[in-house]
């Protein structure tokens, strides 16, 4: 019987043992209502529901905890629709006393393929020798059930100019065109990203290593057998133009969301 479900996602950390120790001791604090009310209380955010929420030690300050969160504004007169604004914030772990806030301008669709979750993402990003970036992982799923479809998009932001740097890069994708009950034709996406020597105006490149795998599946409901091809591997390689990190143009559409 073919089970079509949505992949858990696998992130390569570059931390040391004690920030991951510190991070799994923190793991719940988003969960904790009394203190997301007691940190956006201290920002303009109004509206918090449906909110998106994830929450770190900050790798560059362990005293922090670095809070991402994405506040749902909807349509007027239409609240199923609408998009989320993400405003990243530090706040220090002891008195949860805000000391860093920075409102993207960019909004985050969610539509038909839909905002799931986000996660912050602190490996060692380091764009330039004096700059460190934070990632910010958001994970959609569409609800169509012939045609299952998920991904999570990296971006990355430069804490310091308070500038994103990295928009909207496919790292993970998962889609397939089932009949619901056996045949089906799937394919997996994974994507790593590794910061290179080379530079582009003096921030460090970046490589983008993809791993690719498609999957067939033939038969009936009580006898359906898989069948997988040789994965494909595809690197590319990222460059800044002064304003952000670039995708090659072969590759933007497949990369870009």
């Amino acid at each position: 019987m073919l089970k079509v479900k949505f992949r858990p996602l696998i992130v390569p950390l570059a931390l040391s043992s004690y920030l991951l120790c510190m991070n799994e001791a923190h793991a719940d604090l988003c969960d904790s209502t009394e203190l997301v009310d007691k940190v956006i209380a201290q920002t303009k955010i109004a509206n918090r529901e449906l909110a998106r929420i994830a929450c770190k030690i900050d790798p560059t300050n362990t005293s922090n905890v670095i809070m991402a969160y994405a506040q749902w504004i909807p349509v007027k007169d239409e609240p199923e629709s609408g998009t989320y604004y993400l405003t990243l914030l530090k706040f220090d772990r002891n008195n949860q006393q805000v000391n860093y806030r920075y409102l993207t301008r960019k909004a985050i669709v969610s539509d038909a393929i839909s905002l799931d979750s986000i996660e912050l993402d602190t490996a060692n990003y380091k764009i330039s020798n004096q700059q460190r970036a934070l990632g910010i992982r958001l994970n959609y799923s569409g609800h169509s059930q012939p045609n299952p479809y998920s991904m999570t998009l990296l971006n990355l932001y430069d804490l310091q100019n308070k500038q994103q740097v990295l928009d909207s890069l496919i790292v993970e994708r998962y889609r397939a065109e089932t009949d619901t009950r056996c045949n089906a034709d799937v394919e997996e996406r994974k994507s790593i990203l590794r910061m290179l020597n080379s530079t582009s105006k003096n921030y460090y490149d970046i490589q983008v290593k993809t791993t690719a795998q498609k999957s067939k599946f033939r038969g009936t409901y009580d006898h359906c057998h898989e069948t997988k091809q040789k994965p494909t591997e595809q690197i590319m390689t990222l460059k800044f133009d002064g304003k952000q990190y670039q995708i090659p143009t072969q590759y933007k559409d497949d990369y870009i969301y």
